[in-house]
């Protein structure tokens, strides 16, 4: 059984898939302003005599959703109500008909489970990974999570025949800078066969592993600015090819991607918990075999 709990404990958080990241948050996407004031011991209902207040609502929602940053401080006034009549409602189901559910085995280990669940998510949440720890795994791990491709940027002409695109190639020949540019769309909006000559053949930023070999090597042997002096064939026709713009490898920067380290370190530091909570546990199976 051991075995079971902490695998599916484990499961629960994603522990170690980086650098995925994972929970309603603010306002939940609701659009309008809050009532002013509030606080957890404002009375918002009375059912029976009993008050329901602001605190008994945010620990509702709190409880629901899993994020104990929601409170009805935040969320829009229209939206006040229909919280405290879901609650209401919840709440006098509960006493007069769901209550004695709470006394069978079934709805204590559903409990159990939303307990463990929660303490999950708490833990995670207060882990502390120090600025330091989570650049060093930034620099050890640079070339391994951080690291770009290669980007080209180009514009491309498709045409059905090598002697089509061997013409086109003679009218661009001796033209540089600007004039190339324009010249080289014009004309790709003129003759390409392609779906992008009505952007005048622009491709945009692309890895060359996206594209066809034959395409890829002509352009990755391509300066900025030059264009293919031999027309080059693919599987889809012959293309005329002026690369605009290259990119070598370079590294995505710590900035963007520290939430994400950070999210990682926390998991690892759950895992490391729940193999501590695993280890000390005795297990002896006493599962019949077929």
């Amino acid at each position: 059984m051991k075995k079971i709990v902490i695998a599916g404990l484990v499961s629960v958080v994603s522990l170690l898939a980086f650098p995925g990241m994972q929970g309603m948050g603010g306002n939940g996407g609701l659009i309008g302003k809050p009532i002013k004031g509030l606080k957890n011991s404002t009375v918002l209902a009375k059912v029976n005599g009993k008050k329901i207040t602001v605190g008994d609502i945010n620990y509702y929602l709190q409880g629901i959703t899993g994020d104990n940053r929601i409170k009805l401080q935040d969320l829009p006034a229209q939206h006040v109500k229909k919280f405290v009549e879901q609650y209401i409602e919840t709440l006098e189901i509960y006493n007069k008909k769901a209550k004695s559910i709470t006394k069978t085995p079934q709805f204590k280990a559903a409990a159990m489970k939303l307990a463990v669940d929660m303490w999950l998510k708490h833990r995670l949440e207060n882990i502390k990974i120090s600025e330091k720890k989570a650049k060093a795994f930034y620099e050890k791990n640079k070339n391994l999570y951080f690291k770009t491709a290669p980007m080209i940027k180009a514009r491309h002409i498709l045409l059905k025949s090598e002697k089509e695109a061997e013409k086109l190639i003679n009218e661009l020949k001796g033209l540089k800078g600007k004039a190339l540019e324009e010249k080289f769309a014009s004309l790709a909006k003129k003759y390409s066969i392609g779906p992008s000559k009505v952007q005048g053949g622009e491709l945009g930023w692309f890895n060359p592993k996206q594209m066809v070999p034959a395409f890829a090597k002509a352009a990755e042997q391509l300066k900025p600015g030059e264009i293919t002096l031999k027309p080059v064939h693919t599987r889809f026709g012959w293309h005329v090819i002026l690369v605009e713009g290259k990119k070598s490898n370079n590294y995505i920067p710590y900035d963007k991607v520290k939430n994400q380290i950070i999210g990682y370190l926390k998991r690892v530091e759950l895992h490391k918990e729940l193999k501590n909570i695993q280890n000390s546990v005795k297990v002896t199976y006493t599962i019949p075999k077929n």
